[in-house]
């Protein structure tokens, strides 16, 4: 064996034998628990067991340890150090090198031996691979390489210890050097004289990096002749590369990007306006730079570029919109339901049969868990019945859980009273049960439950208690729960004794509120407060619900004509704090036009219908024919929120009042008699409430009825057109200049000092008018 191999041999066995860890097994903590009630133990703690660990006193040694060269079996297979020993070398003359014919395996070196072999004479300290041969008279191969340093064997007139390589005849002291990366003149040195210089090429892309470079013979594995590489990090950056958008410079020539004119141009980027800055783009306003511009996205799928709520990224829900912009409204909605067919209409629906909608459709519930839908009495809440059929859909038929099953209690004494210790749900008697649970003790016959119960502190009917509610005598005692003194006539208790916060008394309609009993006051626009059964006759206007104590702003009920009158109760919105409240909301006007579209209808409309919502923040008109009951007193609230300047947001309301007249109201004509000549809406807008108006056309042409100007529009309600320019809208002239009744202008309630205006109107978000 040559000592190369030798070497090479030693180094593959001492890498075999390293142990890194890398093959160790970490057990779950399942296996090897620790609990003495789980099985057998784990001594080490390394993840196995007595009965599968081979040593369980060393956590080092178990079925998943990497065998290492120790002399032990680490991984339990039953053989130790296999795989993972060295070959040694029987060294006999000690000189380092051992004799390949006598190899050994083993952890170490044993004594005499060497991890190197080769040794041609392990007799002879003198022979060796690591022997000099410096006597060119001497015929010996001291060295074990096969020759002497005495003899020419290449023939080129110098021996072998006189030259580098006596194999060679190119090779000798007297050869000239040529570039082979060999000693061709045995000087020591190799190539000396006769290299090129050549470039790192990291990138491999041809192009070498100048900073880093190499003299050879040829370019080494990863270099170039070529030293003109600006960035060697990057292939695609070298000076025979073309120019693109990326924000370097690409061809080496020191201008990047637009700033060098061979940028290949349709490495520009393509963006679109994004007016909605919701990062959707319009496919019809494209731009192409290297650089996305400011305001520009590289989407271009926005259907409406000036509805941020409206992309291709929005989630379609149940709106009647295409939110997502993929053509179609609400049908791929993300908000859908599942609904299922309910075909016995019993409200539950049968989990095999499904429809999806944003809605449940006809004869479908959300409801999935009836067991036959064919039957309406048989469902998840059906009462589960002795009928031999699953009613309540659980599984089960005319089990103990049945409606009408009977209790059945054990009769051992045969005396035909059962008792309650043991008993039985069942749809049919069993054999030794009775019906009854009358005996407290069924070992003796003669003791059953036949007496009468009564106050006296004994057990008279053997139920196990004393005196206890059903005694004869037992005085009725009901629940107070709201303390007022009067009694729930539905939560009674039957005792002996005293119950504790309960009353004799029982003739509360609503044990829940102390303010409902016999006792309490009932004012109108209420409900049956003193328990009498008949509900007090509702409120005529806001102004008699403040009367009776009603103070707080809101929704109330009113009948403008009484209790006996023709008109029905409806609900208002009252203003109970303005300038000493009791203010009925008549007519509300918003800047929505979709809202207040709706109040825009003839007088017979008007006179006789109530239109919209009376919440707050909703359009709003009442019938005309009750404005002259609810306004007898002749008192008028004008309530504006102006439209703010900045954020198009409400202003604080400004307040407008007048009184001393009557209104007189008809299907074709409204009047008022009775007003101060003064009366007029901000000193400045008169009333005015007939067809033709200040201005015919003002009320005729767009049926805006009744309001208050000298002009139209001075103040008017929802215009569709022709009076602004974003949108039909309420607006009037005097709020920027005229002070309400608190002494305000829309210079004081605007947060930014103004309202939105055009030729010289104030936009409104919101007008109300009040009467009382």
């Amino acid at each position: 064996m040559s000592r190369m191999t030798l070497l090479l041999s030693l180094s593959f066995a001492l890498v075999a034998c390293k142990d890194d860890g890398s093959d160790s097994v970490t057990p779950s903590d399942s296996v090897g628990s620790t609990d003495s009630d789980a099985g057998p133990t784990d001594a080490d703690g390394d993840g196995y067991d007595v009965e599968t660990d081979c040593d369980d006193d060393n956590a080092a040694v178990n079925p998943a340890a990497a065998e290492t060269c120790d002399g032990l079996d680490n991984n339990c297979d039953g053989s130790a150090d296999e795989g993972v020993t060295s070959t040694f070398y029987q060294d006999a003359d000690g000189d380092g090198y051992g004799d390949d014919a006598a190899p050994v395996d083993a952890c170490e070196a044993p004594e005499g031996a060497s991890a190197l072999g080769g040794d041609c004479d392990d007799a002879d300290v003198a022979f060796n691979p690591g022997a000099a041969e410096i006597d060119c008279d001497d015929p010996n191969d001291y060295n074990c390489d096969g020759s002497t340093g005495y003899a020419d064997g290449d023939a080129d007139g110098f021996a072998a210890c006189q030259e580098c390589d006596d194999g060679d005849a190119t090779i000798n002291p007297s050869a000239t050097e040529v570039c082979d990366e060999r000693d061709n003149n045995c000087d020591g040195a190799t190539d000396e004289g006769v290299t090129s210089t050549f470039y790192q090429d990291t990138d491999t892309d041809g192009y070498g990096d100048p900073d880093f470079s190499a003299q050879a013979c040829e370019a080494p594995a990863g270099y170039t002749a070529d030293s003109s590489d600006c960035d060697d990090a990057a292939a695609t950056v070298n000076p025979g590369a073309t120019e693109v958008c990326n924000g370097l410079d690409d061809d080496c020539d020191t201008l990047t990007d637009d700033a060098d004119d061979s940028l290949d141009v349709s490495s520009a980027g393509v963006y679109y306006n994004d007016g909605d800055s919701d990062g959707f783009g319009d496919a019809d306003a494209a731009v192409t730079a290297c650089a996305q511009p400011s305001g520009a996205v590289t989407d271009n799928t926005d259907c409406d570029d000036k509805d941020g709520a409206v992309n291709t990224a929005a989630a379609e829900v149940c709106d009647g919109q295409d939110n997502n912009c993929d053509g179609v409204t609400d049908t791929d909605a993300t908000d859908q339901s599942t609904f299922y067919v309910d075909a016995d209409s019993d409200g539950y629906g049968d989990p095999d049969s499904t429809v999806s909608g944003c809605s449940a459709p006809a004869g479908s519930v959300s409801d999935n868990t009836d067991c036959d839908d064919g039957v309406s009495a048989v469902n998840p809440a059906a009462k589960e019945m002795c009928d031999s059929i699953d009613n309540n859909c659980d599984g089960l038929t005319d089990d103990s859980s049945s409606a009408d099953a009977t209790t059945w209690y054990q009769d051992a004494d045969k005396d035909t009273y059962g008792t309650t210790s043991v008993t039985q749900l069942a749809c049919s008697k069993p054999s030794g049960y009775v019906g009854n649970k009358k005996d407290c003790d069924d070992t003796d016959k003669a003791i059953y439950s036949g007496a009468t119960e009564v106050c006296d502190t004994e057990d008279n009917d053997c139920d196990g208690t004393i005196d206890e509610s059903d005694a004869a005598d037992a005085k009725s005692w009901y629940k107070d729960f709201d303390k007022d003194g009067y009694g729930d006539p539905s939560s009674v208790t039957k005792s002996c004794s005293t119950v504790s916060g309960s009353v004799s008394d029982n003739t509360d309609c609503d044990d829940k509120d102390d303010e409902v009993n016999p006792g309490a006051f009932e004012p109108c626009s209420g409900t049956d407060l003193d328990c009498d059964g008949v509900d007090p006759n509702v409120c005529e206007d806001c102004l008699e619900a403040q009367t009776d104590g009603y103070t707080a702003d809101g929704l109330y009920m009113i009948d403008t004509d009484g209790a006996s009158g023709a008109l029905s109760p409806l609900e208002v919105y009252c203003d109970m704090t303005t300038d000493g409240g009791g203010w009925t909301l008549v007519q509300r006007t918003l800047w929505d036009w979709n809202d207040s579209k709706l109040l825009l209808t003839g007088y017979s409309t008007w006179y006789g219908s109530t239109l919209g919502s009376s919440d707050p923040g909703e359009a709003f008109r009442l019938a005309g024919r009750m404005w002259s009951t609810v306004g007898a007193s002749g008192d008028m609230l004008a309530v504006h929120h102006a439209r703010d300047k900045s954020s198009t947001a409400d202003c604080d309301p400004l307040y407008y009042t007048g009184s001393g007249g009557a209104w007189s109201v008809t299907s074709s004509a409204t009047s008022y008699s009775g007003w101060s000549s003064s009366v007029t809406l901000a000193n400045t807008t008169a009333l005015s409430t007939t067809d033709s108006g200040a201005s015919s056309s003002c009320v005729t042409g767009y049926n805006a009825i009744p309001w208050f100007y000298t002009s139209c529009c001075t103040t008017c309600p929802t215009f569709y057109g022709g009076y602004w320019t974003d949108s039909a809208h309420p607006m009037a002239s005097y709020l920027d200049s005229t002070k309400d009744h608190y002494g305000k202008t829309t210079a004081t309630t605007c947060p930014s000092g103004a309202a939105v205006s055009s030729s010289s109107y104030e936009g409104v978000n919101t007008m109300e008018i009040y009467l009382r």
